[in-house]
């Protein structure tokens, strides 16, 4: 039975539970923000009635006491800091700000409303702060202002002015740099800190009074990639933040150095770390810190693969953090990741969507939504990537981490697409440099999708490039399922490049432990590895063993699927490819590559035929007019056929001329010709086990036309200015705009070639044929430019669906293409008018049409005799033709029509009306024609 997503998880984040802890937390903050205890009836004044149930269950957890007068006051256990810590940004800003005005010292009110609004009303009111506060301003303004302008650092704060308030001023001030970061101002977040800290404290060297200041620094430090000196001011820090009030600040800097540790690989000295922080937080009755400990253990068993037991420590981590949102968020990604690990991908998804909104740190987001993003590619569910995808762009900033993290959620989804081209420009647009930034988040994710993407075009030998710089950086060095992944990999690059013995040895690595191949589908895939290589070289019974292996490894991945999400999951990335390895050729329509997009039965039809056709290896001759998708469409015929797994090699004949055709086809030797500095393989030995398809073929001369005629004869050749035969095992897929039959007539090729050419023949419809096609191509077009611009994707109005319907799209998909991404950068609107594509719509035109030839040289007999039929037939098509035309070029409004052709209004809606395909264009496609228009009226004689 397929899995739903874990009731686990549902059930430990239901309101029910979420919401006592919610109030719970909420109090203890209002507790925390104000100096000195306040009436719980006053705080619920300010907070809301249902604070003082809050109250009650924070006194009942041992974090808050009632003093008399019914005054609420936190207990030892209960910080600020750890307040702040367990409450999402805008509710800690939203409760500072209605709590400033119960203070009745000014600046005491001052610091809340900093920590509230820091950019806003409380840098205005600092300004004429007063009291203890007025030392504060220098500091507090050089810090807030642009990054640029900032001039030397201000002297610190004295603390020792607010006495034994130093403490509750400080957290505060740590909150504002909070707030900043998080808001996206982490310059200004940055340099609070530092002049609150002052140069001793910088050092490490700070008072107990410091307090939160000292962990939000380490993580500042952390997060911008300076672990030495994160680690030299945690040693230092840790003896200012003895005393017991600084217990939370403590500990929240002793899972940072954790942190540390796993990042340089130091499990075991981060596991003492960890179960420090998790008896001290037992001992102080710190349940949230002790449940982000198990969050830290939970981390440390996924790393050594014990991924059943990272998921049990996840879920109980996530029942003591319930509600407290940012460190609920930590535990939540944190069984994402061991959930995907487990090969339980739909719990990986949900868990993964429900952490996101939990996550307000850059650092963490930028690092989070690429891995939300590839569960929902590797499930097919690109929708949802997108959707990841937009707001990860909102949300990034201006940095080389946010690029690479918005860069590699991109080349996810077009592989996910299976488009590869796409993929490799997106990941080629990292530089270096950036990819380097972050090792351990990106090095392995780009380097994998990149060489993914090369071998899907068939390129193996740059993929062996590209995987042997990526091994030379990080070849074993992670404890996860990164080594079972690279050796796979590696047996798969060898392969492609027909290194079987190199295959086999790293397969049996990647296998030595088959649990390390439970994530994604590694495991499929390496038993069809196993089955390929059986089939290169293996008896009867270990090709069958083999088959049936890897069969029963596809249907386990499926059969947790939902029927819903199947289809969608067949699709994603080069799964068709695999199904026809399998000998499970697709047969449905739903398992057609997820780049053939359509639903007209045209469409459907081509499909059809392609999928009959990708099941023979008999030469294909695909013919369509110019931007159909010829190319797409062989693609697709190699996709589905048993070569998926061999390289798909393109050749545009037109575009080489005929000195280079012979090197470019069959290769050449060093020396051949001047530049020919080194042998080079052409195309035919580069699709050798796969399909080369020639596009454009008509346009070959005939000197090219004899060598490839005997190239298909005989399945060999020369390369040119060699001697050696080379033999190639290759399906040929040709195309041509152009009626190659006539062309035989003519003379202008082959006979010979076009009868080995022409074995089996796909006629591809025009988009004007595919009238259901052409608002969800042009939909889909928008969504990509939506995607690579970073907004929501724009839609067309009525009136522009209409113009686009009743448009003969001369230039096809191509034209279509081409004209939604124009029309998406041209529109100001949301929603994509007429007014913005007529213009695109008739320059398209005046393109594809030549101007009208003079009357002396237009040979309308010719033009007759073509056509067949009786002479009024004739009359009534050019009549059908020049009003649709017209229409076309007005916008389908029928005034400016009759006057462009200098007819009454009312002859010309006769006529309009007498014919389906003119009321469409004209948009009366609900009007009935009458009676005396259901026949085609005769043109009017001159």
């Amino acid at each position: 039975m397929p899995v739903s997503p874990d009731d686990t998880i549902a059930s430990l984040l239901h309101p029910a539970r979420r919401e006592p802890a919610r109030l719970r937390r909420l109090s203890v903050l209002a507790a925390c923000a104000v100096p000195r205890p306040l009436p719980v009836n006053t705080l619920a004044e300010a907070l809301g009635a249902p604070l003082q149930e809050g109250a009650r269950l924070a006194c009942e957890a041992g974090l808050c006491t009632l003093l008399p007068g019914h005054r609420l006051a936190p207990t030892r256990a209960a910080t600020l800091d750890m307040a702040v810590n367990l409450l999402e940004v805008p509710e800690v800003r939203e409760t500072c700000a209605r709590l400033a005005p119960l203070l009745e010292a000014p600046d005491e009110a001052l610091l809340l409303m900093l920590a509230a609004d820091p950019l806003g009303q409380g840098r205005a009111r600092f300004q004429r702060a007063t009291g203890r506060a007025a030392a504060m301003v220098d500091g507090i303004a050089w810090a807030l202002e642009p990054e640029p302008s900032r001039s030397a650092m201000p002297p610190p704060w004295d603390y020792t002015s607010w006495g034994e308030q130093a403490r509750w001023a400080s957290a505060l001030l740590a909150t504002a740099a909070h707030v900043l970061v998080r808001g996206g101002h982490v310059a200004s977040g940055h340099a609070l800190v530092a002049w609150a800290l002052g140069a001793e404290g910088l050092a490490g060297r700070g008072s107990a009074a410091h307090g939160f200041l000292a962990p939000t620094q380490l993580q500042f430090l952390l997060d911008a990639g300076q672990r030495e000196a994160g680690i030299a001011f945690a040693r230092e820090a840790h003896q200012g933040l003895a005393g017991p009030e600084n217990t939370f600040s403590r500990l929240m800097m002793t899972v940072l150095e954790g942190r540390v540790a796993m990042d340089a690989g130091d499990d075991s000295l981060a596991r003492r770390l960890f179960t420090t922080v998790e008896g001290q937080a037992r001992a102080a009755g710190l349940d949230d810190m002790v449940g982000l400990a198990k969050v830290a253990f939970a981390t440390l068993a996924r790393r050594a693969e014990q991924n059943t037991a990272a998921i049990q420590l996840g879920l109980a981590a996530l029942s003591l953090l319930c509600g407290e949102v940012p460190f609920e968020a930590v535990a939540l990604l944190g069984l994402g990741l061991a959930y995907s690990r487990e090969g339980r991908h739909l719990e990986a998804q949900s868990a993964l969507t429900r952490a996101l909104p939990g996550l307000d740190i850059p650092f963490q987001q930028l690092s989070a939504y690429p891995q939300a993003i590839a569960a929902d590619c590797f499930l097919g569910d690109t929708a949802e990537a997108e959707r990841k995808l937009a707001a990860l762009v909102a949300r990034a900033p201006d940095s080389p981490q946010a690029r690479l993290a918005v860069g590699l959620s991109r080349a996810h989804l077009h592989c996910a697409r299976g488009e590869w081209d796409a993929a490799l420009t997106t990941l080629d647009g990292l530089s270096g440099g950036e990819e380097t930034a972050q090792p351990h988040l990106y090095a392995i994710p780009t380097g994998w999708l990149r060489v993914e993407a090369l071998l899907a075009l068939g390129r193996a030998s740059e993929a062996s490039s590209v995987l042997d710089a990526l091994a030379q950086r990080l070849y074993l060095r992670n404890s996860a399922t990164q080594p079972a992944r690279l050796h796979l990999l590696d047996a798969r690059v060898a392969f492609a490049n027909g290194d079987v013995a190199r295959a086999r040895r790293a397969l049996r690595r990647a296998s030595a432990r088959p649990e390390l191949l439970s994530a994604q589908d590694f495991a499929l895939r390496a038993r069809v590895l196993t089955l390929q290589l059986a089939e290169a070289g293996g008896t009867e019974a270990q090709r069958l063993g083999a088959r049936q292996a890897a069969l029963a490894e596809w249907r386990r991945l499926v059969d947790a699927l939902p029927p819903e999400a199947q289809p969608r999951f067949r699709r994603a990335y080069d799964r068709p490819r695999l199904l026809t390895l399998l000998g499970e050729s697709p047969t449905d329509e739903g398992l057609a590559p997820p780049y053939l997009r359509g639903s007209s039965a045209p469409f459907r039809a081509a499909v059809a035929q392609l999928r009959k056709v990708a099941s023979s290896d008999a030469s294909v001759l695909l013919f369509g007019e110019t931007g159909v998708g010829k190319e797409l469409a062989a693609r697709a015929i190699h996709d589905m056929s048993r070569r998926a797994s061999g390289p798909f090699v393109a050749v545009n004949c037109a575009a080489i001329n005929d000195e280079l055709l012979l090197s470019d086809l069959f290769g050449h030797e060093r020396g051949a010709f001047t530049g020919a500095l080194a042998r080079q393989r052409g195309r035919f030995e580069q699709a050798h086990g796969g399909t080369l398809f020639l596009d454009e073929v008509a346009d070959i001369s005939p000197r090219g036309q004899a060598a490839l005629l005997r190239a298909l004869q005989e399945r060999a050749f020369q390369r040119v200015g060699g001697t050696e035969t080379v033999q190639v095992d290759v399906r040929v897929v040709a195309a041509s705009n152009r009626n190659l039959a006539k062309a035989v007539r003519a003379g202008d090729f082959r006979q010979d070639l076009f009868f080995r050419l022409n074995g089996i023949q796909v006629e591809l419809p025009p988009l004007r044929e595919r009238d259901e096609d052409v608002l969800l191509l042009a939909t889909h077009f928008l969504e990509q430019a939506a995607q690579e611009r970073g907004g929501a994707p724009k839609s067309f109005t009525p009136e522009a669906t209409r113009l686009m319907r009743a448009h003969p799209w001369p230039g096809n998909v191509r034209e279509l293409h081409n004209l939604a991404r124009a029309a998406d950068v041209l529109s100001d609107a949301p929603a994509i008018g007429a007014a913005v594509l007529a213009p695109l719509l008739h320059r398209a035109m005046e393109c594809a049409e030549p101007r009208a030839a003079p009357a002396a040289m237009t040979d309308i007999p010719m033009l007759f005799r073509q056509h067949g039929g009786s002479l009024r037939d004739f009359l009534a098509e050019v009549q059908r033709q020049c009003i649709a035309q017209s229409l076309v070029e007005n916008g389908g409004n029928v005034v400016a029509t009759a006057s462009a052709l200098r007819i009454s209004r009312s002859r010309l809606t006769q006529v309009v009306l007498g014919n389906a395909e003119l009321r469409r264009m004209s948009g009366r496609e609900l009007e009935a024609p009458s009676a005396r228009s259901t026949r085609a009226p005769r043109a009017r004689r001159a």
